[in-house]
This record gives structure tokens, C-alpha cells and sequence, in this order.
């Protein structure tokens, strides 16, 4: 009886420690999925930013061509 007991405990704190690390990876996965989604919209600002610079860019050398023209 006694032996089965201690099995019983020991199978119960496997079972603990099998919960409390999937706890700890489903967190972890949590946390890496809020930081993609993060990265992922700074990603979207950049090129967002990028192509405002280029549309600039692109405004002021057809502003110089015009004014190269105009001469």
C-alpha cells in the first residue's frame, strides 16, 4: 500500500511539473506573438515612412528637372 502511495505522489508531482512548464511555454509563446505582432507593425511604419521619403524625393528631383528645363 505504502509503495503505492509513493507512486502516486511522485506521478502527481510529474504532473505538477509537466503543468507548470506548459504554463511556462504558453506564456513564453504569448509574449513572442505580442512582440511579432509589434515588430511586425514597426515593419508596416518604416516602409510606410520609406515610401513618404521616396514620394519627397521624388517631388524635388522633378522640381530641379523642371527648373533644369525652364533654363
Amino acid at each position: 500500500m505504502a509503495a503505492l502511495v509513493e507512486q502516486h505522489e511522485r506521478m502527481q508531482k510529474s504532473t505538477n511539473e509537466l503543468r507548470t512548464g506548459i504554463r511556462e511555454r504558453d506564456e513564453r509563446i504569448r509574449r513572442l506573438e505580442e512582440e511579432l505582432l509589434e515588430a511586425n507593425q514597426r515593419r508596416k511604419d518604416v516602409g510606410k515612412r520609406i515610401d513618404e521619403l521616396i514620394g519627397q524625393i521624388d517631388q524635388i528631383e522633378a522640381g530641379l528637372q523642371a527648373s533644369e528645363d525652364e533654363s
